[in-house]
């Protein structure tokens, strides 16, 4: 029997910067049903040139979704946000929360995270 996923289960979460991949993109993991954008950066679009099976693949956590980015200017500050995608369906209703999950994170000239703080609306677990 399929455990009860509540709508809590399947908004954004769990948003962390991973670095910068082999091919030069700026690497997000998160989880549930939407996507995440740079607050600072509204001008970067995530690249989706390939399906989430590939990107599993690549980065090896079957549990997690992932966003490649452009790389901007490092050292810098960033701001990462989820983007709840309200649905309807066979795993049940996701409504988008009042305040979405989201991770500050300072990167080193290197391209790796040197602090990171996630903040989610605890209220919604």
């Amino acid at each position: 029997m399929r455990p009860f996923l509540n709508n809590t289960s399947l908004n954004i979460r769990d948003i962390y910067y991973l670095g910068v991949s082999s091919d030069n993109r700026m690497v997000i993991a998160y989880r549930g049903m939407g996507d995440v954008y740079i607050k600072e950066q509204r001008s970067l679009r995530e690249y989706h040139d390939s399906n989430w099976m590939r990107k599993n693949q690549k980065y090896g956590n079957y549990q997690c979704s992932y966003a490649e980015f452009p790389l901007i200017s490092f050292p810098a500050t960033i701001k990462i946000v989820g983007n709840t995608r309200p649905h309807s369906g066979r795993r049940g209703t996701v409504r988008k929360p009042a305040v979405e999950t989201w991770n500050y994170v300072r990167i080193g000239a290197d391209g790796l995270p040197t602090y990171q703080k996630m903040w989610s609306n605890k209220s919604w677990y």
